[in-house]
């Protein structure tokens, strides 16, 4: 499995992952290179940077007029479709726009990107078996389409409970052991783990 790890501006500490190439989100670029992570590449349209330290990326850029349709995470997500997974971190932080925008790429565009901060992952779960550890204390499953959804090891199980899109009873459930396991039989889910109390 090959993945990518894009780093935003809004992270403080990039975290370490084995086996993963690290991208520049705009001034992200420069928190991987201040944190001695080796850079693959740098791509945005670095407005928040100064001059001296844009010349500080010495790794391949991309870089992009301010004024343009995609965010910079869009353009760098885009620039990592052979990766089979992507973690963007710092996606859910800062204003709320770009927060929504993110999640709406997870949902509607790049489902094999991961939203994650030190506190919170948002993944999408399609028709398929998966299984969840207790790494997060809340997890929530919102539909992208109708769907059918079962849960078995959570404090509030569902047996092929079909779900419609403006549902959202299935907010805040948890494991009731170190594992759960969700069985998606129709439609697509977006799971939200968090451990915000």
């Amino acid at each position: 499995m090959t993945c990518a790890v894009l780093i935003t501006p809004l992270v403080d500490v990039v975290p370490k992952i084995e086996n993963c190439d690290y991208i520049g989100v705009d001034a992200g670029a420069l928190k991987i290179i201040d944190q001695g992570f080796p850079i693959k590449m740098a791509v945005g349209d670095f407005d928040s940077l100064s001059e001296e330290d844009f010349k500080r990326i010495t790794c391949p850029i991309e870089r992009h007029p301010i004024m343009k349709d995609e965010t910079d995470s869009e353009l760098a997500i885009r620039l990592c479709k052979d990766y089979d997974t992507i973690y963007l971190y710092g996606a859910m932080q800062g204003r709320i726009d770009h927060t929504i925008a993110n999640i709406r790429l997870v949902m509607y565009r790049f489902q094999n990107v991961v939203l994650i901060d030190e506190h919170q992952k948002i993944s999408v779960m399609n028709v398929g078996v998966h299984e969840i550890d207790d790494s997060y204390h809340h997890i929530s499953f919102y539909p992208i389409q109708e769907g059918v959804l079962s849960l078995s090891g959570f404090l509030y199980p569902l047996d092929k409970r079909r779900i419609h899109i403006e549902e959202i009873y299935t907010t805040s459930n948890s494991l009731t052991g170190k594992k759960g396991i969700v069985r998606v039989d129709e439609g697509s889910f977006l799971c939200v783990q968090s451990n915000w109390r």
